[in-house]
């Protein structure tokens, strides 16, 4: 019996990324940042560059189109949200894990594709 093709890479991160967005802005359902209920996007406390913290969920948090712009070049209001809510270690502990590189399979991807369709199931 032939091995299934496993998707490709990028069609998988796209994927991802797409899921997790909808997941993120379902389970806050406003902005974090302003409370705003329009043009929400799930925004990135560290960049999404890093892999490593791309879909973390204490990393992913829902944002307005305007709160997450503002992020590129003012850090501090959504850096203070997220310390006031989770805490300075919280904070830390999630910056060390953005700096240490992770490399994910397309199995790993395939992996977390499962698991947040099954949370936005059970969030339905």
């Amino acid at each position: 019996m032939p091995r299934k093709k496993l998707p490709a890479r990028k069609t998988l991160v796209k994927k991802l990324d797409e899921i997790v967005s909808e997941y993120i802005r379902k389970r806050d359902g406003m902005c974090v940042v302003c409370g705003s209920r329009e043009k929400l996007t799930n925004g990135h406390l560290f960049t999404r560059r890093a892999y490593s913290t791309r879909w973390e969920e204490l990393n992913c948090h829902c944002q307005c189109w305007g709160c997450n712009y503002r992020h590129e070049f003012d850090f501090y209001p959504y850096q203070n949200w997220f310390v006031n809510k989770y805490g300075q270690e919280a904070y830390d502990d999630l910056h060390k894990q953005h700096v240490t590189p992770r490399k994910w399979s397309r199995t790993d991807l395939m992996g977390l594709i499962e698991y947040y369709k099954q949370k936005l199931d059970e969030n339905s």
